[in-house]
């Protein structure tokens, strides 16, 4: 049976961990940014009515915070910073009409 230490790498986010044989456990490491899929799936869950999966709560929240890391990633932060700093400095332009954007578009 594998065992693992207490840290987790970005490679190791649910890892094994055998230290107490009577009872393994897995240890699910969550990216701080991701933390608050998973407590609004926890408060769910301690709300649930009779017959409600604890899986089931929990993995969809799982599958919500593995969906939304590309968000996270440093390339997508960047650009997220770029355009927060474009609309900061009124770098951006609105448009009443999808011609109007795109006749802007073909312009550039």
């Amino acid at each position: 049976m594998p065992t693992s230490n207490n840290s987790t790498s970005a490679s190791q986010a649910v890892v094994l961990d055998s230290r107490d044989r009577q009872r393994p456990r897995l240890v699910v490491h969550v990216p701080p940014e991701q933390q608050p899929s998973v407590e609004k799936a926890l408060r769910k869950l301690a709300g649930a009515r009779n017959g409600m999966s604890a899986q089931v709560v929990v993995l969809e929240a799982l599958r919500v915070a593995a969906e939304q890391s590309y968000f996270w990633r440093p390339e997508w932060q960047a650009q997220e910073l770029a355009a927060d700093r474009a609309i900061a400095e009124e770098r951006v332009q609105t448009f009443d009409t999808m011609d109007d954007m795109l006749s802007f578009l073909d312009q550039s």
